[in-house]
């Protein structure tokens, strides 16, 4: 009989990820807004074309204007405490409306794809869901991921590996108590589908995601050793869950690999970011090829969750 051995991670209390800002480097995030304005302005220009026969009404400027005046004298002496011309602004609203329904406008509003922020990415300062998924999806291009898959059609073809898929989605709609994911098993057990269908949920969700191979973000250390540019580091710390796919395939640099990869585990334990980690190796074989600190990390019973999925049919094993 086969079981899932690790524990479930909490779900009562509140999401970590609700209180991240959006720190992603400057460019991905001028992407991602440049996106939401094209939207805007689609929208209102296609709002102003519908809009442009009533504009063009000599009745609508005139109703308008004289109802903008009347809400602005009215608005002046409620301030004083004065008496409002109130049936006045009603009427004038009345007109207006019925004018609308003239050329069947009344409820007519911009067609935002995003109600809650209009299409401004923003939402009381803080980044709306809107911008936070076009930031996943450009550092999901990034990646070299070419797509994602859903958790509903996947577990229905999931086989034995059902259990894994059914605690990884409780994991994404969870609070990130356990804040390290570690996927191992041998080639072509599913690790990476599995980890297409996180990325997808959390996406979803409004989190900030980013998938990286452990051989780019070698070769991104192997750059930051030269240049010191913060940037190369960053974009792994950042994200609110870091997805590293294959650790163990990279080639070890001397005083790169180790350190910064210590450092990126290090950086986000710290911050409670939540990191999954595919492999083909088991633990044993990260604490030989790595080094105990960075294996302590991913062991870590307290904040870490380790699946260790075998054989041909996808089996969990303890």
């Amino acid at each position: 009989m086969n079981e899932v051995v690790v524990k479930r991670p909490d779900d009562d209390s509140e999401y970590g990820w609700k209180k991240l800002r959006c720190e992603m480097r400057n460019d991905v995030t001028e992407k991602a807004l440049q996106v939401l304005t094209e939207r805007r302005r689609s929208a209102e220009q296609e709002y102003e074309e519908r809009m442009q026969p009533l504009y063009c009404d000599p009745r609508f400027a005139t109703l308008n204007a004289a109802y903008t005046q009347i809400m602005i004298e009215n608005a002046r002496k409620e301030a004083y405490g004065h008496k409002q011309f109130e049936q006045t602004e009603r009427d004038l609203k009345n007109d207006l409306d019925n004018l609308k329904k003239e050329y069947g406008v009344q409820d007519l509003e911009p067609n935002y794809s995003c109600k809650m922020c209009r299409d401004r990415g923003y939402v009381d300062g803080e980044p709306c869901i809107c911008l936070k998924k076009e930031i996943s999806k450009i550092l999901l291009a990034e990646s070299g991921f070419d797509k994602l898959e859903d958790f509903a059609s996947s577990k229905a073809t999931s086989g034995e590996l059902a259990p894994a898929y059914e605690l990884m989605q409780k994991w994404c709609q969870s609070n990130f108590k356990k804040d390290l994911i570690l996927l191992s098993g041998p080639t072509g057990i599913g690790k990476t589908h599995l980890v297409r269908c996180m990325a997808n949920e959390l996406i979803q969700r409004g989190c900030v995601i980013k998938i990286a191979t452990a051989y780019r973000m070698n070769q991104d250390f192997r750059e930051f050793s030269k240049t010191q540019k913060e940037d190369l580091l960053n974009r792994y710390t950042t994200p609110q869950v870091l997805f590293i796919d294959d650790l163990g395939t990279e080639p070890a640099y001397k005083n790169v690999t180790l350190e910064n990869f210590y450092l990126i585990l290090n950086e986000r334990k710290m911050r409670k970011l939540p990191t999954v980690i595919t492999t083909n190796l088991d633990l044993a074989d990260i604490l030989e090829r790595y080094d105990e600190r960075i294996s302590s990390r991913i062991a870590d019973r307290e904040t870490s969750i380790t699946l260790l999925l075998s054989g041909t049919d996808k089996r969990l094993k303890k």
